[in-house]
């Protein structure tokens, strides 16, 4: 999903990424329901995780 971008690109799309994920896991905490329960968050999760494994594959 994230393959073929630059390195400027990667962190400006994970900064987003992360932002979004936060605030939507601080709402759900108010909100009392588990992050884990949540398929956006879950899906914004796994987004960091993917561009995470591109950053770490580019820099070997």
């Amino acid at each position: 999903m994230f393959n073929g971008l630059d390195l400027p690109e990667l962190k400006r799309r994970e900064s987003e990424i992360f932002v979004k994920c936060w605030e939507r896991k601080w709402v759900l905490d108010a909100a009392g329901i588990p992050a884990t329960h949540d398929k956006l968050f879950c899906l914004w999760k796994w987004q960091l995780e993917e561009i995470e494994a591109v950053r770490n594959s580019a820099a070997a």
